[in-house]
């Protein structure tokens, strides 16, 4: 196993996060490849390029990528590519965690189970092709010191002051301004930031488990914390009930009385639960399977902590985090499914009711620092949060610069979420160009990136005044076609062709004039 290189010494004033991206940084740009704890170190050679780090990207994609790359590069091109953090990692550390240090396979959120089937994957075929004199016991995950409060180890218990719907009635969303009291704990925050919370299980869900299983929930289980709980609270706070793992579907082959549902359990585990398919639904569709309660909770994944953008400027609101949630409720396969997260911190969580946050710091989806510049924020639907941030923070600032905000959704009498404020802010000045894009409002559906296409000379003129572009919002779909439009807007406004038209965008990039902040 490679040294660990640690640059930025462990009492140095850093939270234990940045402290640890700081040596990556200042180590990858001394050519020390390997110093978060992976690769093999190299002798001061060129930066290394990860082509499949683009979440636009099919997993499939990125896999062929990554084919012939070592085995960490194999297992960073299985994630989400997001970069979001809610794994307690970037893509790269993560996938050098396990690795080299045996983290756990199931924390990468937004990868979901592809990436998590696909992680278990590459970590048998890599098993497989060592030598048996060269086999390795599993790594147990290393320890982690304890952070400063507000980070992802040491959450701080905040409180939830309001949530606010912002649909009008008769809207298919459910969209709530949420804002958390940060009392006198001293975190500090910047707009572009993150908000990381813990949310706990439904309660009614946990009860029809634990009536479907036999148990009161008094019981007495080792929890993975590795601490002595009962069992109603590991499952109303510890593991996700929601999306069972194949161990999990295996565990019920193993004890299910009935030969025919232990067969087609068996099936299952093989080829993973369907999208929306829950423990609970597995208990019901197979009454003869009931595993011990403790082998129950040592297969169930970790409830894993959720990211929100944060909708608010410490500027204006030194003690309190702001966020935009969307409640997801929607049926999959004819399923009924609500997101544990969203409906926890927007419906179930009474006011004053306790939460556990942390801030997940961005380095790099900030406003830019000088005052004077121009800034193009696109973000849809609930991708608006962050820029109501960044507009707190210019305006707090008294920054100059103009700001041309894209926004849809898919009503204009429904759906204009924030639409008093932003008005207030077009009236204002702050926001010099306020362009909206309800897609439902006629019989051909718009879009932001139709919008950005309809005014394409316009958004070329501020790209050569020094603009930079933000983006936030769903990555698989809404950035992906936004960067499309980008594209051509160089390749039409500018003359170039395709090819130098994304060697225009690439600058962009490489200038921090092209910043994205999507899931």
């Amino acid at each position: 196993m490679p040294t660990q290189v640690d640059l930025i010494p462990e009492d140095a004033p850093f939270p234990n996060e940045q402290r640890e991206w700081l040596n990556g940084l200042i180590a990858a740009l001394a050519g020390w490849e390997g110093s978060l704890g992976g690769a093999e170190q190299g002798g001061g050679e060129a930066k290394e390029s990860f082509p499949w780090h683009d979440p636009g990207m099919d997993i499939n994609e990125r896999m062929e990528l990554a084919e012939g790359k070592p085995h960490a590069r194999q297992l960073m091109a299985a994630m989400a590519q997001l970069d979001c953090g809610q794994c307690g990692y970037l893509c790269k550390t993560y996938a050098e965690a396990i690795a080299f240090e045996g983290e756990d396979l199931n924390r990468c959120v937004p990868g979901a189970k592809e990436t998590e089937r696909k992680l278990k994957e590459l970590v048998a075929e890599h098993q497989a092709d060592k030598p048996a004199v060269e086999a390795e016991p599993k790594l147990e995950p290393k320890p982690k010191k304890k952070g400063p409060l507000g980070t992802r180890d040491n959450p701080y218990m905040a409180r939830l002051k309001s949530s606010t719907p912002l649909n009008a009635d008769g809207s298919t969303k459910d969209t709530r301004h949420v804002e958390i009291d940060l009392g006198d704990s001293g975190i500090e925050y910047e707009a572009g930031d993150s908000m990381g919370i813990f949310p706990e299980n439904d309660p009614r869900t946990v009860d029809a488990i634990l009536a479907d299983i036999d148990a009161s929930g008094g019981e007495k289980v080792k929890a993975p914390s590795g601490e002595n709980r009962l069992l109603r609270q590991v499952l109303l706070k510890e593991v996700d009930i929601t999306k069972p793992s194949d161990e999990v579907i295996a565990l019920l082959a193993d004890s299910a009385g009935d030969a025919e549902e232990a067969e087609d359990l068996r099936l299952l585990a093989e080829r993973g639960a369907e999208e929306g398919q829950s423990l609970l639904e597995l208990l019901r569709v197979y009454p003869s399977a009931r595993p011990d309660v403790q082998k129950l909770v040592d297969e169930l994944g970790p409830l894993q902590p959720r990211l929100y953008s944060i909708a608010s400027s410490s500027r204006k609101h030194p003690n309190e985090i702001h966020t935009t949630v969307a409640v997801v409720k929607t049926a999959v396969y004819g399923r009924g499914y609500k997101g544990v997260a969203s409906t926890f911190l927007a419906k179930r969580l009474s006011r004053n009711g306790e939460v556990p946050v942390y801030i997940q710091r961005s380095d790099e989806f900030r406003v830019n620092a000088d005052p004077d510049h121009p800034a193009i924020m696109i973000g849809p639907g609930t991708g608006i949060a962050p820029f109501i941030a960044f507009l707190q923070e210019r305006e707090a600032r008294g920054d100059s610069g103009r700001n041309w905000l894209f926004f849809g959704n898919p009503e204009s009498a429904k759906d204009h979420i924030y639409r008093e404020q932003l008005e207030s802010w077009r009236d204002s000045g702050l926001i010099s160009r306020l362009t909206l894009a309800f897609s439902r409002d006629q019989e051909d559906k718009v879009y932001v990136q139709n919008r950005m296409r309809e005014q394409a000379r316009e958004f070329w003129a501020w790209l050569e005044a020094g603009a930079v572009i933000y983006i936030c919002g769903d990555a698989e779909r809404m950035a992906k076609d936004v960067d499309a439009a980008l594209h051509d807007i160089v390749a039409e406004q500018g003359g170039l062709s395709e090819a130098e038209a994304g060697r225009y965008v690439e600058t962009l990039s490489a200038e921090h004039r092209y910043l994205r902040d999507v899931y």
